[in-house]
């Protein structure tokens, strides 16, 4: 499954690249971090092929100590239900960031930005 997944992270990326899977900020609460989990950053959402997808960075204390710990962060890929409940949760790999930043890129507006910067010149 695992190989299964990272084709499909891998595939989510390229297409969030070409403009083929639209993604939007989430703004309410995600239900699916646990204990001393926290979010950073934004979340986000998207629908492909009728299943609801999100995705976000977060942080979670690694021990490695009794009472030492530091903070990690983590990023997590999930379907979730219309109420935004998490229905399955993609094992982490190490191809999520690629796609989160994709995202975020995207959203930010910074490609038309450079293009209009550019242009000026």
């Amino acid at each position: 499954m695992s190989a299964q997944a990272q084709k499909t992270i891998l595939k989510l990326n390229q297409m969030t690249k070409d403009d083929e899977i639209i993604w939007s900020v989430w703004k309410t609460k995600i239900n699916s971090l646990e204990g001393l989990e926290r979010l950073l950053g934004n979340a986000y959402f998207s629908e492909v092929n009728t299943k609801e997808l999100r995705i976000y960075k977060y942080e979670a204390r690694h021990y490695y100590d009794e009472d030492a710990f530091d903070w990690v962060s983590h990023f997590r890929l999930e379907f979730i239900d219309k109420n935004g409940n998490t229905t399955w949760q993609f094992p982490e790999e190490y191809v999520l960031p690629d796609l989160y930043e994709s995202i975020q890129y995207k959203l930010s507006g910074a490609s038309e930005f450079f293009g209009d910067f550019l242009d000026e010149e």
